[in-house]
């Protein structure tokens, strides 16, 4: 569990009395903050008494840190040096700064008005997830472990102000998000979310598996793979629960939550859940692909072009320079996506669920299309698409393939990211390569989860995507080995959304349109973590 970072209305001020003190509200408990998330879009709040219980069980020292650096450390619940409690407000602090050369500095720092935010580390024990509007949900932390509290000097994300001399209340502050933890989801959601998470955790069993082979007499690689394994029949037990929960609740036909219209219109499905986790359970290659918030009308994301490794060097040498690319760069504009479908209303009020069952067909067929672009989109209309980027490695591939060419395809990706590699292929060249016999074996294996058969090849699955050209034409691209997640980026200008039309078509023949967009482009970060074939 990762520790999540919130920039908060803080109220800080310093004692006039010589000693290095300082002392105000890091957090405000029961306010809401503005709307955080890029893929799941919310408003948080912490309960009061989360705070004091968060002190209460805390087994580990909460340090008062500069810029959240533990190397610079101004005060500690250690010594007595902070003091932190819980009032009707919220988390109130105190401390008396260390007198070292950096705890002089922020002092000073705090005192003159130059910082002028506070932020607050912790990590989620217990949270708890409502609709408050369309597409908007109210996250309520109800339990947490405070880790620490800092003096940050970001103002980009907090109206609030830090003084020396006042203390000024803002009313709803922005929250700056590090990490955001999973939430209580839908069971559907949840369900297809897991499935992914055991196929991820399988092919974890699987490198364990071979590493012991290697190294039987090996305690540690026992070990990992026992631990691997048990991880893996506790997600599959986890499934299990939630497949019955799942059942059982068909078996009741709870009632969902409606959202009324106007008078002479059909009503609709609240949304009761965020429906960017149903866009990524639609499609593995969307939600593989890292996630940023476009920011502006372009925004410039450099890519890798090497792997460079750390070195060891003498004092006085230089270290080594990553080759990071910042002077090429790709530039990413918002791109409209969507789809709309129209459904008479008496069809809508007649059959019970087929709004809901239209939301997410639409969200389905949404992500289908943002899965063709990151793999052939051409970046004119869509997404740069890994097919058509001229700088992914590619090899040299002949319409009737071999293994020597595919082969070759799998070793142009960095050995570092080539566990996590899938293949992505037409259905036409997937054919061909299904028909090729090694050693008296076919190359192509397959293996059976969860009642699904997923072909393999050398233990990597082939998914067979109809974006992919065929491979019967010369400069086809018919064949792609990446790992998504650690070559792809999605920048997200507006999370995808569902929402009902009534237009003046709608009026005159008796029907609702349901309409999915979102705002976004992409492009490859990373080419060490991919290749495709070409045919030449």
């Amino acid at each position: 569990m990762k520790m999540e970072l919130r920039v908060q209305n803080a109220e800080l001020r310093s004692k006039e009395d010589g000693t290095m003190t300082v002392s105000g509200y890091v957090n405000r408990t029961e306010q809401l903050s503005n709307i955080l998330g890029v893929t799941k879009r919310f408003k948080e709040k912490i309960s009061k008494g989360a705070f004091s219980r968060a002190i209460q069980n805390a087994k580990k020292d909460i340090h008062f840190l500069a810029e959240h650096n533990n190397d610079k450390i101004l005060a500690s619940t250690r010594n007595g040096s902070l003091q932190l409690r819980e009032d009707d407000e919220g988390l109130y602090m105190s401390a008396t700064i260390t007198p070292t050369s950096w705890g002089k500095d922020y002092y000073e720092l705090i005192s003159s008005g130059i910082l002028q935010n506070m932020s607050f580390g912790f990590r989620t024990v217990k949270d708890s997830w409502k609709p408050m509007e369309q597409g908007i949900f109210e996250r309520t932390i109800e339990d947490l472990e405070l880790i620490e509290v800092s003096v940050v000097r970001d103002p980009a994300y907090s109206q609030s102000t830090i003084s020396a001399r006042s203390i000024e209340i803002v009313e709803e502050p922005e929250i700056k998000v590090k990490e955001v933890e999973e939430g209580e989801l839908p069971l559907d959601v949840r369900f297809s979310k897991l499935k992914l998470g055991i196929e991820k955790q399988k092919e974890s069993v699987q490198r364990a598996e071979r590493a012991f082979k290697i190294s039987v007499e090996s305690s540690a690689f026992k070990s990992l793979l026992k631990r691997e394994t048990d991880k893996l029949s506790e997600m599959n037990e986890e499934l299990r629960h939630l497949k019955n929960q799942m059942e059982e609740e068909e078996m009741n036909n709870e009632e969902r939550n409606l959202q009324g219209t106007t008078e002479g219109q059909s009503t609709i499905s609240q949304q009761v859940s965020p429906i960017a986790e149903l866009l990524e359970s639609s499609s593995d290659v969307v939600a593989e692909a890292r996630k940023l918030e476009l920011i502006g009308a372009n925004m410039k994301i450099p890519y890798e072009v090497s792997l460079d490794s750390a070195a060891f060097v003498l004092e006085g040498e230089n270290i080594p320079m990553i080759n990071l690319n910042l002077a090429e760069r790709d530039t990413v504009t918002a791109k409209r996506v969507g789809v709309m479908q129209n459904i008479s209303k008496v069809l809508l009020n007649e059959s019970k669920g087929l709004d809901e069952y239209s939301k997410k067909l639409l969200i389905r067929r949404v992500g289908k299309k943002i899965e063709e672009e990151i793999l052939a989109g051409s970046n004119v209309e869509g997404l740069k698409g890994i097919a058509s980027d001229s700088l992914v490695p590619s090899v040299t591939f002949n319409i009737t393939p071999t293994e020597e060419m595919l082969r070759d395809l799998y070793l142009k990706v960095n050995s570092e990211y080539r566990p996590y590699c899938k293949w992505y292929m037409s259905e036409a060249y997937f054919e061909k390569i299904s028909k090729l016999i090694v050693n008296n074996e076919y190359l192509v294996k397959s293996k059976n989860v969860e009642g699904k058969v997923i072909p393999t090849l050398w233990e990597h699955e082939i998914e067979i995507s109809s974006a992919m050209q065929s491979g019967n034409t010369l400069t086809d691209t018919p064949v792609i080995f990446a790992s998504i997640a650690d070559c792809y980026t999605l920048a997200i200008a507006r999370d995808i959304e569902v929402n009902q039309v009534t237009g003046t078509a709608e009026a005159l023949n008796g029907s609702v349109s349901f309409k999915a967009e979102a705002l976004l482009d992409g492009c490859c970060h990373n080419y060490q973590a991919v290749a495709k074939g070409v045919i030449g």
